[in-house]
């Protein structure tokens, strides 16, 4: 029989690695340069017309060599190194990578602006220091005149009658002693007063009969369409009978779950931007938005503003209501947001953080007026 002929096996040609675009980009003309933005990860880069052509070659997994051919107008070695270049940048993923950002456009429903300016407003960094509080303070009113304080038209009205402020009506007290707490006594909060604030405010009172949308929860608080989206943790370090930890409000339940124990008030105060006084308190609530709760039902763009004033509605139950308990209660919208998902165990998306609010017992005599600054926020990291 005759010897077959072989051939020697050489190596494998390498298989070609694909790539695609990342999701989450916005493009705007911005001091006469064309900007590429990643918001997601607050990437800015600027670029030609022909980026745009050849981010768009990479919509679906594609080859740096197989996108080179769709350009036959250009070196096909210039073409693959842009496209590399795009890659190191962050603007080309690979195709196989397991870490690969969501599109955020799609968990949201297609709702860009209010996704976008989720992404881009997170994580503000805040002026604690005095000093350096003092000093912006100075810059702002150096650079312009203060904003009036009140608004009015100047025309005929009615003047209000002055029994309807009438401080002998319960609520009337309250609305008058409610005041922005930041001094506290060391004394802790009763559980019978920390349990009244926490279900006054995120409490079920009772049921709405929605039509085709079944039965809804209704609240002290109002909230559009009964969406109700807003969520209650509670970080507890000086409740009487409650150990100190964290905590999540179960409205069906009416009950605190506990997810972790430990004294976590530094970390309340790193999350609050580094407020030191909130460690005088006896809790911290930390309310967090369900995006869908909204978005299922409202699908425009406009739906986002009802977190937040959801968030606000609840926030002024919660401080009369502490202050009807003789607890000094507090808001603050100055929070790290990353700092909060990583704590709290979210995704900063399907749900995310939107205010802060807390009590602890005054120090005796009553709230002094408050004259420390609030923090001042500077130039977002990017």
């Amino acid at each position: 029989m005759l010897g077959a002929h072989t051939r020697r096996k050489g190596p494998k040609p390498r298989a070609r690695v694909r790539f695609v675009r990342t999701p989450n980009l916005v493009a705007y003309w911005k001091d006469g340069s064309f900007v590429i933005e990643d918001f997601l990860r607050r990437r800015q880069i600027t670029a030609a017309p022909y980026a745009i052509l050849l981010l768009a070659a990479f919509s679906r997994p594609r080859s740096f060599q197989d996108v080179a051919g769709e350009f036959p107008q250009y070196d096909a070695r210039s073409v693959e190194k842009e496209a590399r270049k795009l890659a190191r940048l962050g603007f080309l993923e690979s195709a196989s990578g397991k870490g690969r950002p969501r599109d955020l456009f799609h968990v949201w429903r297609d709702s860009f602006p209010a996704i976008y300016y989720q992404s881009v407003s997170r994580d503000v960094l805040y002026v604690t220091d005095p000093a350096e509080t003092r000093t912006v303070v100075r810059d702002l009113l150096a650079d312009s005149p203060q904003p009036r304080l009140h608004k009015d038209y100047r025309r005929k009205g009615v003047v209000l009658p002055k029994d309807s402020a009438n401080p002998d009506i319960p609520l009337g007290n309250v609305l008058h002693g409610r005041r922005t707490v930041r001094e506290f006594g060391k004394r802790s909060v009763a559980f019978s007063d920390f349990a009244g604030v926490i279900r006054g405010t995120w409490g079920q009172t009772s049921w709405l009969d929605a039509g085709p949308f079944g039965k809804l929860v209704a609240k002290t608080s109002p909230s559009a369409g009964a969406r109700h989206p807003i969520e209650c943790y509670v970080i507890a370090w000086r409740v009487e009978g409650l150990s100190a930890g964290l905590y999540h409000y179960s409205v069906r339940r009416d009950r605190l779950e506990r997810l972790r124990l430990g004294d976590f008030r530094a970390e309340a105060v790193r999350i609050a931007s580094g407020q030191k006084w909130v460690r005088g308190a006896a809790f911290l609530c930390v309310m967090t938005a369900v995006a869908d709760r909204v978005f299922w039902k409202y699908r425009t763009a406009d739906a986002y503003r009802l977190f937040f004033l959801d968030a606000g509605h609840l926030a002024q139950t919660f401080t009369l209501l502490a202050s009807e308990r003789g607890l000094g209660p507090f808001t603050t919208a100055a929070m790290q947001e990353k700092r909060i998902e990583r704590f709290l165990g979210l995704d900063g998306i399907a749900e995310f953080p939107v205010y802060l609010c807390g009590a602890g017992a005054p120090v005796r005599g009553g709230p002094k007026p408050i004259t420390a600054l609030d923090p001042i926020s500077s130039s977002p990291r990017r």
